[in-house]
């Protein structure tokens, strides 16, 4: 993915413009392929659903599909279901005392490429910014953390758009006793 309005991270997409038709080779049986074509526009397998727009690179406001149809103005639009993606790594463990040390995460050294967008925090009910431009970056974020000291020591980064985030390292700062 080179640029942003190349991004497709919706799921049940036809991706396109607005007129051109899209092709993709379906298998009804083993030995069977049929060859479908679809227009953009037409998104009937979606009807009802509330979809994610990403639209020339941007993130438009949801929708629902009716009819197979959903307004757009963009000239590259990726629609589709929305997910979340979420990366909880395992429990911090220092020097093998495991929840018997008491520990307080300072700052997440967080290293991504070609992302754009996202949060991250403690828990699910208290996630901040992660603050990103317009445009994809690739390198390092420093963020600070504002929690407790606690025994769980958890972290928590979250991209809920349809935008990319691929996180290639986190490090963390932390303070610790054993109390």
């Amino acid at each position: 993915m080179a640029t942003l309005s190349a991004a497709h991270f919706v799921d049940s997409d036809i991706s396109g413009g607005t007129s051109a038709a899209v092709s993709a080779w379906t298998s009804t049986s083993p030995n069977t392929q049929a060859r479908a074509v679809a227009y953009p526009q037409d998104r009937t397998h979606l009807n009802t659903e509330t979809v994610q727009i990403l639209e020339d690179g941007v993130v438009s406001d949801t929708q629902v599909v009716s009819g197979g149809v959903v307004t757009t103005t963009g000239t590259v639009n990726h629609i589709g279901l929305g997910f979340t993606s979420t990366l909880k790594p395992s429990k911090l463990d220092i020097e093998g005392m495991g929840m018997t040390i008491t520990k307080k995460i300072t700052m997440a050294i967080i290293s991504f490429y070609n992302t754009l967008g996202g949060k991250y925090g403690l828990t699910t009910s208290s996630m901040y910014d992660i603050p990103f431009s317009t445009t994809l970056f690739t390198g390092i974020k420093e963020m600070p953390f504002r929690g407790q000291y606690e025994r769980e020591g958890d972290i928590i980064i979250q991209q809920t758009q349809p935008l990319p985030m691929l996180t290639r390292g986190l490090y963390l700062n932390l303070g610790a006793y054993d109390a």
